[in-house]
């Protein structure tokens, strides 16, 4: 399969998807509470950079791995500042 000719598909977050995420923003308030936000940063990163290599190349190209991450970067951000949006009264 060309890589141009391969689309990534969006799709809403399953249960299960969900499930995970919610675990793991408890499990970094959990153990990176206290620490600054680079740092967070830097290990979620580390991660993500971990996975990518775990990666099987014949089915994700390096490209189509960081437009994964990218894209999900900006989903994730979006949803962070649209649920900053939706608080009331909270400074």
């Amino acid at each position: 399969m060309g890589e141009a000719k391969q689309r990534m598909k969006l799709a809403a977050p399953s249960g299960a998807h969900k499930a995970f995420h919610a675990d793991f923003a408890d499990l970094m308030k959990k153990h990176l509470a206290d620490e600054p936000a680079e740092i967070v940063l830097a290990i979620a990163a580390y991660a993500v950079g971990q996975i990518i290599a775990m990666q099987d190349q014949r089915r994700i190209t390096p490209r189509m791995a960081m437009e994964i991450v990218s894209r999900n970067i900006e989903a994730g951000n979006a949803h962070a500042i649209q649920s900053l949006d939706s608080t009331e009264g909270n400074a």
